[in-house]
């Protein structure tokens, strides 16, 4: 017994107040700053392109530059280099997607105005449903001759659909207004607040707040697109001339098509499903057979 103690005790000791003996190299660190500056890149080309702005291309090539050259120094195995040169991308990357993720945020916010302004989606889930006066003329007979149709200019044939989809228009706007709120809180995060006050932030930090503000960025797609479904409910009756005029079935109804959706909002609309509205205008103008 006392010859393990002997050969215990002495281990026990080494284990306890050693340093460790393996660490994490510069070239790891270099190579998960590759993977994490690659993939965020990837993710910024189709907002870029969507929502190009003179000033945003700028620092967007300007970051493309830079990945480049760590790049070529991490494929050269001088890792020293490329691993503080990752660094700088990414401080840039981060306040690039601050100045991004904040013009998600005033688009969102303009896009859900506009929904309600011109769909009424509050008069409509406040109005159209079993217990309005409106709902009570349908559960009779109707005698065509002697009772009085209750449609008139603001309640036309065509908005009877809201008596079943009103409870949806609610859950979408509802929708909508929560995750753009969420949104404002990551943007806002105190956390984010702090980190940033650091003299060296340090790398899984500037990580964090990048993903931050690509989080920002997916809530505010979620909520323009509850946005855009409360158009495309309520304008639902023109989805037949669509298909005529496009020659598409209903299933092929990309948002570059979906006119059903206006057309200030058709970027927000491909946005939302990763595409690239430029290539979308051209399949457009493709189907309808202009140059």
């Amino acid at each position: 017994m006392k010859s393990y103690c002997k050969i215990l005790l002495p281990l026990l000791f080494l284990v306890i107040f050693s340093e460790p003996v393996i660490s994490i190299s510069v070239g790891a660190y270099s190579s998960k700053d590759y993977y994490f500056s690659m993939k965020v890149l990837r993710q910024l080309h189709p907002m870029i392109q969507n929502f190009k702005t003179d000033d945003l291309n700028t620092k967007y090539e300007n970051l493309h530059k830079k990945f480049k050259d760590a790049t070529l120094d991490y494929y050269s195995t001088d890792y020293d280099s490329s691993y503080i040169k990752f660094y700088n991308l990414k401080m840039e990357m981060m306040n690039f997607l601050e100045e991004l993720s904040s013009l998600y945020l005033k688009r969102t916010e303009e896009l859900l105005s506009a929904t309600i302004e011109d769909n009424n989606a509050v008069r409509i889930f406040l109005e159209y449903n079993k217990h309005s006066g409106y709902a009570e003329y349908f559960r009779k007979p109707f005698d065509p001759l002697l009772d009085v149709k209750p449609y008139n200019d603001e309640f036309k044939a065509r908005d009877f659909h809201y008596f079943y989809d009103s409870p949806s228009i609610e859950d979408w706007l509802h929708s909508g207004y929560y995750y753009h709120g969420q949104a404002e809180k990551i943007f806002k995060d105190k956390e984010i607040e702090f980190l940033k006050t650091r003299k060296k932030i340090k790398t899984e930090h500037l990580n964090l707040i990048i993903e931050k503000y690509l989080d920002v960025i997916r809530l505010c797609r979620t909520a323009k697109q509850c946005g855009l479904e409360i158009y495309k409910n309520t304008n639902d009756y023109e989805t037949l001339s669509i298909m005529e005029k496009y020659n598409i079935r209903k299933d092929q109804m990309t948002p570059i098509f979906d006119d059903r959706i206006p057309e200030k909002f058709k970027v927000d609309a491909v946005d939302n499903v990763k595409l690239l509205y430029s290539v979308e205008i051209e399949r457009r103008k493709k189907a309808l057979g202009e140059k």
